[in-house]
């Protein structure tokens, strides 16, 4: 018999609740409530019908019920039934007292929500048993309720019509419906079955106050941007539709309008929200998030938030709800093998009621969809995922954010350039520079760089930061290729007509991704680059899910979409092992067909890729080694741009003479030969960049020759390996 662990994973519901509740914050009756509390404290003794030694020795009761003078008396059943008896008659005789801060606050709370009197009788109750210790200890007598036996209780207690009391309880009464009480099925005590939304109790006990103060811990005005529409140039067009839907939503006064803003973090959802508020003339009503006194039980909290905002400005038409970080209040699950699946939870017919029905238009912001089900995303009146901006975009953000911080223009482009930095990560970057009041421009650059570089991080951005470099390794030279179309007549076609899909293929360094810069930059595009480490995922349909988003992002960038290392997701169909792999290669095949921009594969390895990809790119471009003359002016310029003194002629005649023996040269050795030269500090004279050169092909050919002799060793079997 396996033992049971003394310390359980996950303590039960109830112990979780008691240890995180609250404890009631009045601990005096406050003398206006005084015989309402006495009453409803005599009528839950009644109801309880205990042994009189349960509650005539416990003081908070008796002083619950106003009857104190009966403590340590041996009073038997009947004259305990008797005594609460009679003080109920005395209590009923009693004029009812309706004044104080609590019941002048229920009252201007009905005027906003419109609650019936019975919501307020229930609302009144609710508000004491939750602040009063003693009227909640006569409520823990009561024993184990039930859902079915809360309407009949709640009538004796507060002498309502049963029927009455059941429609206020329901789901879809004013007290539900506006978030401010939830009926948690789940729990037996009354206490704990009727709960409040947070902090509403102790606000409607304190002075005599307006909606904004009473409601601000729930919805209060967001805090204005300090950017307009212009600043969104990318979402120009949705910009324009959606102010169109907001005002005719606001102006008809229709209901259901939701707006669902989804993107990664700090891609400028919230201020894009703000800015369209702003542009419309409307308050934007921001939902407020849990503190750390909330319920530790309570998954709606901020659900019931909403509710109460939608109600309270249900009659207001000049505003707007902004429901940030929706992850919140949507459940989600992860399975094993598929990742994170969206899940409806239990009150999936209650949430699409919510999206259908609400007064005031709302915009809804995550950062991503995949656990929202289905079901809630089609009740959305409209969807837009908020992506990074474009270069030119971004270029102007860090212009405008920079003011006269002494960046240079270099520097701005270079950083603007990367597709991942986004409006939060400028924002952040710049005010950090200002506060440390550099002026030296290369320390400013190089601080920025590391805030940048930081924030990437946390995010878990895969690819470097593409930065500035202090001189450019080798000037860029469509002459020193050796491509199998003409380069130069081709991008003059594609700045007349950017529309094809081409792929890139020859040996390492040979200038394939060197030549889809240069192709983007001479059409004044931004480059999308994508590779494995971007687009491989561990989850089933997740690779696939990043193929479809990656030709998305290019569409709506205008972007030349680079696929660099093609081989990792194109080879051949007919050698795949598992089922995934032939699904990949179809779905990027169908994102392809579909694809109208310019799409660039770069693969060293063509001879692994499926026959059916071959087909459909419109140019197959070898890049092979350099030629002769082409090395030979390559090594000139490389030596021209070191400052070194070219070697005299009959030495260069030797020099070139070797130049010509080395067959598998790229522009990538050259690069990689002056960066070794930086990293050690010295600058190559013509003899020792040859030698540099001439010891990069002899790697190279070493390491052909170990792939080579792999691939023999595969092809004879690993048994025979083995064996051997």
């Amino acid at each position: 018999m396996s033992r049971r662990h003394p310390f359980p994973m996950s303590p039960p519901r109830h112990v979780l609740k008691q240890l995180h509740r609250r404890p009631p914050v009045c601990r005096s009756i406050p003398e206006e409530y005084r015989a309402l509390i006495s009453l409803w404290a005599v009528r839950m003794l009644a109801l309880s019908r205990p042994d009189p030694e349960a509650w005539l020795d416990e003081e908070g009761i008796l002083t619950a019920a106003g009857l104190e003078h009966l403590k340590g008396r041996p009073l038997t059943g009947a004259e305990a039934v008797d005594a609460l008896r009679q003080r109920s008659a005395e209590l009923e005789r009693q004029p009812g007292r309706r004044d104080g801060h609590l019941i002048q606050n229920i009252d201007r709370l009905a005027e906003l929500v419109g609650f019936t009197p019975i919501d307020k009788e229930i609302l009144t109750f609710l508000v004491l048993l939750h602040t009063q210790p003693n009227l909640r200890e006569c409520a823990g007598l009561l024993g184990g309720l039930s859902p079915s036996t809360l309407s009949e209780v709640m009538e004796e207690i507060l002498g309502l019509d049963q029927a009455a009391v059941r429609r206020a309880l329901k789901e879809d009464g004013s007290l539900c419906a506006s978030g401010i009480m939830r009926v948690d099925r789940a729990e037996t005590e009354l206490g704990d079955m009727l709960d409040l939304l947070d902090g509403l109790d102790t606000a409607l006990l304190g002075d005599t106050i307006d909606s904004g103060p009473l409601f601000q811990a729930h919805f209060a005005p967001a805090s204005p941007s300090s950017l307009t529409l212009d600043d969104f140039p990318h979402l120009r067009e949705e910009a324009s539709l959606l102010k169109s839907i907001l005002a005719g939503a606001m102006s008809q006064g229709v209901r259901g309008v939701n707006i669902l803003l989804y993107g990664e973090t700090g891609a400028g959802k919230t201020e894009f929200a703000k800015t369209l508020a702003a542009s419309l003339g409307a308050e934007l009503l921001e939902i407020g998030h849990e503190n750390e006194d909330s319920d530790l039980d309570e998954t709606h909290g901020r659900f019931r938030r909403y509710l109460l905002a939608q109600k309270v400005l249900a009659r207001k038409s000049d505003c707007v709800i902004l429901f940030d970080e929706v992850e919140d209040v949507f459940p989600n699950s992860v399975l094993p093998f598929f990742g994170r699946a969206s899940n409806s939870g239990r009150y999936k017919a209650w949430t699409n009621a919510v999206l259908e029905s609400n007064p005031r238009p709302a915009f809804w912001l995550c950062n991503e969809v995949s656990q929202i089900d289905p079901a809630f995303l089609r009740r959305f009146s409209y969807t837009l995922q908020v992506r990074t901006p474009v270069r030119s975009v971004r270029r102007r953000m860090l212009v405008t954010r920079l003011g006269d911080l002494p960046v240079s223009r270099e520097w701005i482009d270079k950083t603007a350039a990367n597709q991942d930095l986004t409006p939060a990560m400028i924002e952040q970057a710049c005010t950090l520079a200002s506060l440390t009041g550099e002026k030296e421009p290369t320390t400013l650059e190089h601080l920025m760089e590391w805030v940048i570089e930081r924030s990437r991080d946390v995010m878990g951005r895969k690819a470097a930061l593409q930065l500035p470099r202090h001189g450019s390794v080798t000037r860029y030279n469509l002459n020193v290729l050796n491509p199998s179309q003409d380069l130069a007549a081709l991008t003059e076609s594609l700045k007349r007509r950017p529309m094809g899909r081409l792929c890139f293929y020859g040996p390492p360094g040979s200038g394939k991704t060197a030549f889809a810069h240069y192709l983007a930059e001479q059409l004044d595009k931004p480059l999308l680059k994508k590779t494995a480490s971007d687009l491989l995922s561990c989850w089933v349909g997740g690779t696939e899910k990043h193929f479809a988003t990656m030709f998305r992002e290019a569409k709506a960038e205008g972007a030349v979409l680079l696929l660099d290392e093609a081989d990792s997701f194109l080879q051949d169909r007919r050698s795949a092992q598992h089922s995934w792999e032939v699904t990949q290669v179809n779905e990027l095949l169908v994102q392809m067909e579909a694809f109208d921009g310019l799409f660039l594969c770069s693969t060293n390895l063509m001879d692994r890729l499926d026959q059916a990809v071959l087909r459909r790119f419109d140019l197959k471009i070898q890049f092979g080694y350099l030629k002769p003359e082409q090395a030979w002016t390559l090594w000139r310029q490389t030596l021209d741009e070191s400052e070194r003194c070219r070697d005299d002629s009959a030495r260069a005649v030797a020099l070139r003479q070797r130049l010509q023996r080395l067959t598998t040269l790229t522009p990538g050795d050259f690069a990689t030969v002056l960066r070794q030269a930086r990293v050690l500090g010295q600058s190559y004279d013509g003899e020792q960049l040859l030698a540099a050169l001439e010891a990069e092909c002899r790697a190279k050919e070493r390491g052909a020759q170990l792939v080579a002799g792999f691939h023999a060793s595969f092809a004879n079997g690993p048994d025979r390996r083995l064996s051997a």
